[in-house]
Formats: structure tokens, C-alpha cells, sequence
């Protein structure tokens, strides 16, 4: 079963459907949250070379695209980066940097070493010199002006996912410089799309249960709200919220979709991001940039609080929402095409539901014999989360939320660089690899690792 994005009045479709698609069974539909188009179920008997061509024609949608990306040296934005240059026929692709040209390329050297040159090699990349905190973003009136008069998509993968930074630290990053971009854009002529990542988190001060793809109010008035944390540093909601920086993205959307801006906002919020299944290459992504790796190395490496202990506490049925890089990646950039605006998940509903019970026990089962015992007794030394801070932060994740992703649900049936089919991709056999991956770089490091007092942990991202 496929989806087909069919503009117009209800009353037309009967007869154009019937006409176009032999095969077709009716079925439901729902009007998109802000935009023009409607969702219609749609079961098509016809090969799968026309499912090709409808693929192509969503592919065709970037064919002289100008997209501004910022965040583009993160783990979501190199990604996105890699299939915007590499997969999808744009243009150009301005890449705001901070620091130096040199700093944002070492950084995809780590990340994606053998993607780089490639990457380069397509002359589509102009680096823009700013930073996201300062007004105009930091950006030259020169740049200004270019981005004014020819981008015609913005991208907004920037953001620092620390979870242990407090309210103030956080408000900067993950709230404010996005209202100044958003400022920014109302003087870009050209632009058509406007794509703004969040997260889930944001509506961790929910109760469990359904989370729909939609924005739930909490404050009175959002832009008093921000208003008292400049001044203060402090919020009221802070511990209705997994972490202050969902609070900060929380404040972030409310401002955004209230902001009367001139152009249409897609704000696309992931789960806990995982490694990638294939782009920009299989197990992407470094375990600093995936939660559930860092959660996993604190607790395997404390005597205290380690992954055992945890399981007793959280519940095993609970989900454990995760969801590989390139499928977020994916999902972004078909809603660009497709126009979508309002608010959509991308959640481990669109790839592999499991349990956090299930998880825990995978990675028992795949793990190297005896490495859990290897970690806890070297105690890895690094970072700046103490074990208890991060084990009170892990139980406020571990909730039982079911996240909707029913705008995306069509994507599943999709093939290519903006569907989410996967052919005969074995989520199993992918899992055992990750977590072979994951044991292979931890274990070196318990070679040096010497047992702590005091011991500290990574910052979670």
C-alpha cells in the first residue's frame, strides 16, 4: 500500500482515482494540520515501476533547491548534509559554521571520513561564517543578502542536546536563536520550506499515554514565560520536563507557530536518535551523539547504579523509543517535498517498536561474555555527569508513551532516499551488530581506565 498526495476538492476524487488506479480500495483520509493537501489511503495493484516513478517524482521536488542548513556538523545535520549532496539534486547548500571553514570539515572528517571528499567533490557546499546565538546570527550583510534573494529552503538542525545543562545555559542554544532565525527569514524572498528539528521530549510533562503530533499549550502566555527566564534564569515547569532543554524546544515551537511568520513551519520532533542503518553508511554515528549508548556506558561502568539495578526500577513494558539517524533524515526531507507543515513525530513507530525490558535483554544476549563486568570494574573516568544525577534523568525518559507518527505512516511503503521501506532489512541482525559495535569501542578503552573515587560520567546528549 502506498499514499498519494492529492490536492482538491473530496468531491472530484472518485472518478479520478477509479480512472488513474485500477485496483484501488477506498479508504480514509485526514486533512494535513496547515496545508492544502489531503491523505488518501491508497492500495495499488500496478507494478512496482510505478511506484518508482511516484518516488522520483518526490526526489524531483529538489531540483534547484537553495537550502540553508544549520546544525549541518551535528549527528542529524551531517546526515541530512550527505543525502541533500549526494542523493537529491539540489542546487546549492549554504551550511552555517561556527569558528572556521577548517573546524566545521575536521569535524565531518571524524564523522563521515570516507563521505567528505564526495561531499565537496559536488561544489554544491558554500560554508556561511556565524554563529546561532548572535544577532543576524552572527552572519556578515553580505551572506545576509545572499540568503535573503536565494534561499528558497532552511533546514534548522541546530541545537546543543546536553542534557545536563540548566535552564539558563540551555535557553540561548535551544530557544532564543532560533526565534532570531526565524526573524531573520521573514526578508528571505525566495523561501518556500521551512523545516525546524525538535523533540518528543517536548511533551514529557504529559501524562502517559498517546502523544499526538500536535502542539500542547502549557503556559499562559509562552513569550511572558521566556520573557521571566531571561530574567531569572528559572522556570516553574522545569521538572514537569524530562530536562531543561526540552523545556527550552517546548518554548521554542510555541513561539514559532505563534509567531505570525510570513512563511510555513514544519516542525519535525525525533525520539532518541540511534545509529543509522545505511546512510550516509550502516552504524553512523558516534556513541557520544546516541543516547542510549551513553546511558548504557554509565551504567555499565557504576557499581551502584548499573543497568541491572536500573531494570528492577523501570518498566519493562514501557517503549524504549529509538529510531536510526537516516530514518529521521529521511522522514525530514519527504515532508520538505510533500509541503507538510504543523508538527510530525519520528518515533520507533516507523521503524522497530521495542520494550525497554526487551532492549535490556538484547543487549545481554549480544553483548561480548563477561563485558558488562569489564566496564563496571574499570570505572571509566570522563565527563561531567555524576551516576546518580544521570539515574534520577534516565527514569523520567523510561515513560510509557505511545507516539503517534500517523503523518508519516505512508512513508513506510516508500522506497528511495525519502521513503522509510527498507526491503529486507533484519532490525535483529542490525541490533546485534550495533551492539557488537558498541562493545568493540568500549572495551579498548578499559585497557587504561583506572577505577575512580569520585567517578564522573559523559554528558548525555
Amino acid at each position: 500500500m502506498i499514499y498519494g498526495y492529492i490536492s482538491g476538492p473530496l468531491v472530484l476524487l472518485s472518478s479520478r482515482l477509479t480512472d488513474n488506479y485500477p485496483g484501488i480500495f477506498s479508504a480514509s483520509y485526514e486533512t494535513l494540520l496547515g496545508s492544502s493537501f489531503y491523505v488518501v489511503n491508497i492500495l495499488i495493484t500496478q507494478p512496482r515501476s510505478r511506484r518508482q516513478r511516484l518516488i522520483k517524482m518526490d526526489r524531483e521536488w529538489f531540483r534547484g533547491q537553495v537550502v540553508f542548513l544549520t546544525g549541518g556538523t551535528g549527528n542529524l545535520g551531517s546526515c541530512l548534509l550527505y543525502k541533500l549532496a549526494i542523493q537529491l539534486p539540489t542546487a546549492k547548500i549554504f551550511v552555517l559554521v561556527r569558528g572556521s571553514v577548517q573546524r566545521a570539515i575536521e569535524a565531518w572528517e571524524q564523522s563521515i571520513p570516507e563521505q567528505v571528499e564526495e561531499i565537496i567533490a559536488t561544489c554544491k557546499i558554500q560554508f556561511f561564517l556565524g554563529d546561532m546565538t548572535q544577532p543576524n546570527l552572527g552572519l556578515s550583510p553580505e551572506n545576509i543578502s545572499r540568503l535573503q534573494n536565494e534561499t528558497t529552503v532552511v533546514i534548522n538542525a541546530a541545537g546543543d542536546i546536553a542534557l545536563s545543562r540548566d535552564l539558563a545555559e540551555t535557553i540561548p542554544v535551544n530557544c532564543t536563536s532560533h526565534l532570531t532565525l526565524a526573524s531573520l527569514l521573514d526578508s528571505f524572498t525566495q523561501l518556500q520550506r521551512f523545516l525546524h528539528i525538535s523533540t518528543t521530549y517536548v511533551s514529557s510533562f504529559l501524562p502517559n499515554g498517546v502523544v499526538k503530533e500536535q502542539i500542547y499549550p502549557l503556559y499562559k502566555d509562552p513569550a511572558e514565560e521566556l520573557g521571566k527566564i531571561l530574567v531569572t534564569g528559572k522556570s516553574s515547569y522545569t521538572k514537569q520536563f524530562a530536562a531543561p532543554y526540552a523545556l527550552a524546544k517546548h518554548l521554542a515551537e510555541n513561539l514559532l507557530l505563534g509567531g505570525n511568520h510570513k512563511f510555513p513551519i514544519l516542525i519535525l520532533r525525533p525520539c532518541l536518535i540511534s545509529p543509522a542503518i545505511e546512510e550516509p553508511y550502516p552504524l553512523y554515528g558516534s556513541d557520544g551523539a546516541i543516547p542510549v549508548h551513553s546511558f548504557l556506558q554509565i551504567l555499565l561502568g557504576d557499581s551502584e547504579h548499573w543497568y541491572l539495578k536500573l531494570e528492577q526500577r523501570l518498566p519493562s513494558h514501557a517503549p524504549c523509543n529509538e529510531i536510526p539517524v537516516d530514518l529521521v533524515a529521511r522522514t525530514c526531507l519527504a515532508h520538505v517535498a510533500q509541503g507538510t507543515t504543523g508538527v510530525v513525530h519520528a518515533s520507533a513507530d516507523l521503524y522497530a517498536s521495542r520494550t525497554i525490558g526487551g532492549f535490556l535483554e538484547r543487549m545481554r544476549r549480544y553483548a561480548p561474555e563477561g563485558a558488562a563486568e569489564q566496564v563496571k570494574k574499570a570505572g571509566l573516568h570522563h565527563g561531567d555527569v555524576t551516576a546518580p544525577e544521570f539515574y534520577s534523568m534516565i527514569q523520567q525518559f523510561a515513560r510509557d508513551w505511545k507516539i503517534e507518527c500517523t503523518r508519516s505512516a505512508h512513508l513506510k511503503h516508500v522506497a528511495g532516499p525519502l521513503g522509510l521501506d527498507l526491503g529486507n532489512h533484519d532490525p535483529e541482525i542490525f541490533f546485534k551488530l550495533r551492539i557488537e559495535r558498541l562493545a568493540k569501542s568500549i572495551l579498548p578503552k578499559l585497557e587504561s581506565a583506572t577505577v575512580a573515587n569520585n567517578k564522573v560520567y559523559p554528558n548525555i546528549p
